[in-house]
């Protein structure tokens, strides 16, 4: 997750890069699209890193929750007793 800005802006200029050169535009004009793409594709990846953090946060903080609400209420609850199992009643002799 550390390069995950990086990596979007060079994906974004690679792409755009290509496409404007695939579609016939001259080398300037490749490269200025290719460079508004970068910054752009950047900055959507690094909203999609927040999101993506704050939704694994959210996570881990309601596992914690439920953790601490089942170890209550398994502290509040007397242990199981174990029965015996039943035997027949045998006649007296």
């Amino acid at each position: 997750m550390q390069y995950f800005t990086l990596i979007g802006g060079f994906t974004g200029f690679v792409l755009a890069f290509l496409v404007s050169l695939v579609a016939g535009k001259n080398l300037e004009d490749a490269v200025f699209n290719a460079t508004i793409s970068c910054v752009l594709t950047a900055l959507l990846f690094r909203v999609f890193r927040f999101i993506v953090e704050y939704c694994a946060k959210q996570v881990v903080a309601e596992k914690a929750r439920l953790r601490d609400i089942e170890k209550a209420t398994a502290d509040e609850a007397p242990p199981p007793q174990e029965s015996m199992p039943e035997t027949p009643a045998q006649p007296a002799a």
